[in-house]
């Protein structure tokens, strides 16, 4: 009897594995044949002012910064260059108790001839805030009609704002996100990762069914905006969700492109991964309602992309375990749970040594398995109540 439940212990958790990082991708594969060029034509201004300018929304980008003195001119010089007419966009960076002089090269910046014509206002938080109660104050003051969020240290395609107005004409669309890039990445795990995400995103989005957006940049209807909960982790999920529950569509295109600037070590991007985790636990719970067949094919996405993800690692404990217990029995399951061991213990060496393999297919492998284990960590602290939502930049999409 417990031999005949391990099995289906065992085979039930490979199927959820292999389904979500496998079969989900191949299904919205196959659903979205025939509809990957739906993408809107854009207004090519090609910085000339043009009758057609007063057509454009006016736009409000906000950038939360803490402590971004690194990247916050190039942010600046980008933003500048960024075609779009002048009167129609306004910028606000807000400087939550930063201590390292960002607001001050941030005027600095400004005053460069070729930034003078911007429309930004550096606002001072004397003490830090929190990122959340940041983007709730700064978006309820915000006057224009589409709002804007950027990430300081994330350089923007040249038409992005173009392509953001060409979505928002239709009056089904209630957020736009792009594409995330790495100006340095950190290794080719993390490069196949996100070409993996990009490729899932593009495929949602053909769907009409997009659900997280990165935060580096998204862009969405101000008067559909609603207060984000203070204790909310992945704010960049919460956000969008809150308007798609509303009836919009939220949507992905790869014409824009958020170059990341920041390179983050090894343990850097492992802590990083442990904070994402515990705000996918939290998204998970939060929003399971998202589950309702009422939500179609919404819902079909958010159970096999962001509800399983958080999951995942007891998935793979409940097929480490049961192998274990079948590995008494039966010489396959030796095997199997050899192979697993031996993953999951090099992977463990290797993040203890702040290092990664040299070969580039176990760099890939790194990559994911020490993805789950900081999921694991990230769950157990959440779930222990060690995790609040704090100020932290965090890319969301793992």
């Amino acid at each position: 009897m417990i031999e005949w439940l391990a099995l289906v212990i065992f085979f039930m958790a490979a199927m959820v594995i292999v389904y979500h990082h496998i079969g989900y991708p191949l299904v919205l594969k196959m659903l979205t044949q025939g509809l990957e060029n739906t993408l809107p034509n854009f207004y090519h201004r090609r910085h000339q002012i043009t009758p057609l300018d007063h057509m454009l929304p006016s736009i409000s980008l906000i950038m939360p910064a803490y402590n971004e003195a690194g990247t916050i001119q190039e942010k600046i010089r980008n933003l500048a260059a960024l075609d779009y007419p002048d009167y129609k966009l306004k910028v606000v960076l807000v400087c939550d108790g930063c201590t390292d002089g960002t607001a001050q090269l941030a005027n600095e910046t400004l005053a460069e001839s070729e930034c003078s014509h911007l429309n930004l206002s550096v606002v001072e938080k004397p003490e830090n805030c929190g990122k959340v109660a940041i983007l709730n104050e700064a978006i309820s003051l915000s006057r224009c009609s589409v709002v804007a969020l950027s990430d300081v240290s994330s350089l923007l395609s040249n038409d992005s704002l173009l392509v953001v107005a060409a979505h928002l004409s239709n009056e089904n669309t209630g957020v736009i996100c792009g594409s995330y890039h790495f100006l340095k990445s950190l290794s080719v795990g993390e490069q196949a990762y996100w070409q993996y995400q990009r490729s899932i995103k593009t495929r949602e989005s053909a769907l009409g069914a997009t659900l997280g957006v990165h935060g580096a940049f998204y862009a969405f209807r101000r008067e559909l905006f609603d207060l984000i909960p203070a204790d909310t982790i992945n704010d960049d999920f919460t956000l969008p969700v809150q308007i798609i529950l509303k009836g919009y569509r939220c949507l992905y295109d790869p014409r824009i492109i958020a170059m990341e600037l920041e390179q983050a070590c090894n343990e850097m991007d492992f802590q990083r991964r442990k904070r994402i985790a515990a705000g996918n636990i939290q998204q998970a719970l939060r929003h399971a309602g998202l589950l309702h067949p009422k939500f179609g094919k919404i819902a079909f996405n958010f159970f096999s992309g962001k509800f399983l993800r958080p999951f995942m690692p007891l998935f793979l404990f409940m097929a480490l375990a049961s192998s274990a217990l079948l590995s008494l029995s039966y010489t396959i399951f030796q095997i199997f749970l050899f192979v697993q061991l031996g993953i999951y213990g090099i992977t463990v060496l290797y993040i203890f040594r702040r290092s990664q393999p040299n070969h580039k297919r176990l760099r890939v492998l790194f990559y994911l398995v020490s993805g789950h284990i900081a999921m694991a960590i990230g769950l157990i602290n959440y779930l222990s109540g060690q995790t609040k939502g704090q100020w932290k930049r965090v890319n969301t999409e793992t």
